[in-house]
């Protein structure tokens, strides 16, 4: 009877040791194994001294002190099959002296316990890791959860930036759970093998398990519990990314997910994904459907804006001062593809400054057919940005002529679709510039398709980028700090009573809107000659009111400039009217995301008798009329430390709450 009791609590005892190795190894796998490797070293160590010294005590010369290390390492090894020679060394240091010092019965128990830990861990590895999968995703608690739709090298990479916050050979965030959803057709070993190290989790989808299948078993739902977040995020290698972008927001309704508790990012290859995806915002009268934050992503429009980044246009020697441009800020795009059209959308958004007429020379051997399509795309780029497109071969003798007749270039793209003729097209043009030392050697971006990362010496003129795996990470796709920044433009914004709708009412191209205003912010802060940490502690940006009002004009050229990129059309004041008297909706007579209409799309001189007209139409409806556009911008610049405080202050209360 006491046979059975003895192997009753034995039992009881590894199976409350292997729930909680178990449970510690769901939590984090990775630095469990570093600890067991540990562990087994120690163990093993004191096992063989431990059974060494008690066969030692029983031999009877020199030579059995060789039999005695072989027969110590064979009993430290039987501690890794749970078996423990206790009798041998209660015999060898005194049966009646060890039952007496406990602290030398807890010094002998200590490695058999390691090797416990040990041996559990190793087999829990081996042979539990869908066991462990199914335990996090159905009663692991997290802050974060991620499910990517993707089996691609670039979600794997994105994957394992956001779980160690783009710091790759730190631990994996505890805290984020991140699920790779894959095809049936799809290695499935392989990749569970390559994500276990970040501790990844591996679904396969099939018929039986939809993606809704999925988002319900990660918990996603009305009980989700408070704080925790959901980002879903649609690599572009999924068969249908707005069919799946519509799913996740309709599934994420009906569940009475909170708005505040899903993200939805959508990588898009194409303009039918991205207008089918902004669709989805939106219902026929143009309102907010899915009150979730969408995130519409394209790869290399990420690869620009992460250039521009690092090589801003208010960096152009010579361009600006006292706030303003002494001269105009001229580009030229060389190779009017994909990355080209993005180049040239993304610098007249960020290249906008008064004093100046933004300048851009197109340059493409195919341009009369690309051209065309291009402007019906985006038929109000002429407001912003004077354009000259050039039908020219850059390898001819008449692009060196345009070269040496363009005065004060800033800024060359260099994307002609052929990663040898960039690079030699890029040298072409410093050697241009280094035979006359009165030129000013402009940024001149060379594109690299699928290249690698290269090294940048600060304040390098001639760069390279194109690199995908520069651009997958937590800090540039998840964009936290970004939305931060923008939210809390909206909801300044919204307490000066110049909107009415939270974050989460506002449709795609609105809270775009508000993400461009929070990446303009440092061209605003250099253009105000003042650092971020001195405009925190300020009530106001500037108290210098000739150089408010410049500021103000600048936000206005680039809000014009966000919109012309984004494809919008002006409307006429009697066309504001017409829609109101139409519907007596005040926001839908002035501006429509869905068919993209704006009456304030106009310079600021005329910003005035839209501000008259709109007045008119707040007091046939029955509001106060005060509306003035102009005071708009004015009011953005006035609070932008308000802006830097507020996300600031939501960066310190997400960190506490992680902590």
């Amino acid at each position: 009877m006491s046979f059975i009791i003895l192997w009753s609590i034995k039992i009881i005892l590894f199976g409350i040791f292997a729930l909680c190795v178990f449970y510690i190894m769901t939590r984090n796998k990775h630095r469990i194994s570093k600890i067991c490797g540990i562990l087994f070293t120690i163990s093993a160590s004191m096992g063989f001294i431990f059974y060494s010294y008690s066969y030692l005590s029983s031999g009877t010369g020199l030579i059995d002190i060789p039999l005695a290390v072989l027969r110590g390492i064979l009993s430290a090894a039987r501690m890794f099959v749970i078996s423990a020679d206790y009798e041998l060394f209660a015999a060898a240091v005194g049966v009646q002296y060890i039952e007496k010092n406990i602290w030398l019965q807890i010094l002998f128990w200590i490695p058999h316990v390691m090797a416990l830990i040990v041996i559990q861990a190793t087999l829990i590895s081996l042979f539990g890791q869908k066991l462990m999968d199914y335990f996090r995703l159905s009663i692991g608690c997290y802050k974060e959860v991620y499910i990517i739709k993707g089996s691609d090298k670039y979600a794997l990479i994105l994957g394992e930036n956001i779980s160690t916050h783009d710091a790759t050979r730190q631990n994996p965030d505890s805290n984020r759970l991140i699920i790779f959803l894959i095809g049936e057709d799809d290695d499935a070993k392989n990749i569970t093998e390559r994500v276990s190290h970040f501790r990844g989790i591996v679904q396969v989808l099939d018929k039986n398990h939809n993606l809704k299948y999925y988002l319900a078993k990660a918990k996603l739902g009305k009980f989700t519990g408070r704080g925790k977040k959901y980002k879903v995020i649609l690599m572009s290698n999924s068969e249908s990314v707005p069919d799946d972008a519509y799913l996740v927001a309709q599934y994420a309704k009906e569940n009475k997910v909170a708005p505040k508790s899903l993200d939805i990012y959508a990588f898009c290859s194409s303009e039918w994904d991205k207008e089918e995806i902004e669709k989805i915002t939106l219902n026929d009268e143009a309102k907010c459907v899915y009150p979730y934050t969408f995130h519409i992503i394209n790869d290399v429009d990420l690869l620009i804006r992460l250039m521009i980044k690092k090589h801003q246009p208010f960096d152009c020697p010579n361009l600006i001062l006292n706030g303003k441009a002494t001269r105009d800020f001229t580009v030229m795009i060389l190779g009017f593809g994909k990355v080209g059209q993005n180049a040239l959308l993304r610098l007249i958004m960020n290249g906008q400054f008064v004093g100046s007429q933004m300048r851009a020379i197109v340059v493409d051997k195919n341009i009369d057919n690309l051209r065309d399509c291009f402007l019906h795309r985006y038929p109000t780029l002429k407001i912003c940005c004077n354009i000259e497109y050039k039908n020219l071969d850059v390898q001819c003798d008449k692009f060196f002529k345009l070269l040496k007749e363009t005065k004060e270039l800033d800024y060359v793209i260099v994307a002609l679709n052929n990663n040898i003729i960039n690079k030699q097209t890029a040298l072409d043009i410093c050697l241009h510039y280094g035979r006359n030392e009165k030129n000013v050697l402009p940024f001149i971006a060379v594109y690299e398709e699928n290249g690698c990362l290269h090294l940048e010496k600060e304040d390098e003129k001639v760069f390279i980028f194109g690199c995908r795996e520069e651009i997958y990470k937590d800090e540039i796709i998840i964009r936290e700090e970004n939305d931060r920044m923008a939210i809390a433009v909206n909801e300044t914004y919204r307490k000066m009573g110049y909107g009415d709708k939270f974050w989460h009412e506002l449709d795609w191209v609105l809270q775009e809107s508000n993400r461009a205003v929070a990446d303009f912010i440092p061209a605003m802060l250099k253009l105000a000659d003042i650092d971020e940490k001195d405009a925190i502690g300020k009530k106001e940006l500037t108290e210098n009111s000739t150089l408010a009002e410049i500021l103000a004009q600048t936000e206005k050229l680039r809000w014009n400039a966000f919109h012309a990129a984004m494809g919008f059309r002006p409307i006429s004041v009697k066309e504001m009217r017409r829609r109101f008297d139409e519907t007596q909706d005040l926001e839908f007579s002035r501006r429509c995301s869905k068919s993209k209409l704006q009456v304030t799309l106009v310079p600021w001189e005329k910003i005035d008798e839209v501000s008259k007209a709109y007045r008119e139409l707040e007091k046939r409806a029955g509001r106060e009329p005060k509306r003035d556009f102009k005071n708009n911008d004015r009011d953005i610049i006035k609070n932008i430390p308000e802006f830097l405080r507020e996300a600031k202050k939501s960066t310190n209360d997400k960190q506490s709450c992680c902590n």
